[in-house]
């Protein structure tokens, strides 16, 4: 669903729409945040015994994770605005395409082992 979510947003053919923007960006948003719940279930279940306690714990490396991704981000965003204005949705949006097709790859490939 957060491909399909993806594939919904590119600006290829037809004028870009506000009703395109809103449900492209709601398929994404729900679909990311169900993910994330489940994949944190996932993470408890193989991280070491050794993270669940002290101050650098499995959830300070997820926030700090999160932070750097968010970094990494807003840089990728400013570099593609050089490209133009006309391109900035599609350049932005290609990385995501890339990192969720890989997650679905890897998933497919290692599911017997998630659980």
């Amino acid at each position: 669903m957060v491909c399909l979510g993806i594939l919904l947003s590119f600006h290829i053919f037809l004028p870009y729409s506000v009703p395109q923007y809103v449900c492209s960006g709601l398929i994404m948003f729900v679909s990311a945040e169900v993910l994330e719940g489940i994949n944190l279930s996932l993470l408890s279940r193989v991280m070491s015994s050794r993270l669940s306690r002290g101050t650098f714990n499995g959830g300070l490396l997820s926030t700090e994770a999160g932070t750097i991704a968010r970094v990494i981000a807003d840089g990728t965003i400013t570099l593609a605005g050089y490209l133009g204005e006309s391109r900035l949705l599609n350049v932005t949006l290609l990385p995501s395409l890339l990192i969720c097709i890989a997650s679905i790859i890897a998933t497919c490939c290692t599911y017997n082992t998630l659980y």
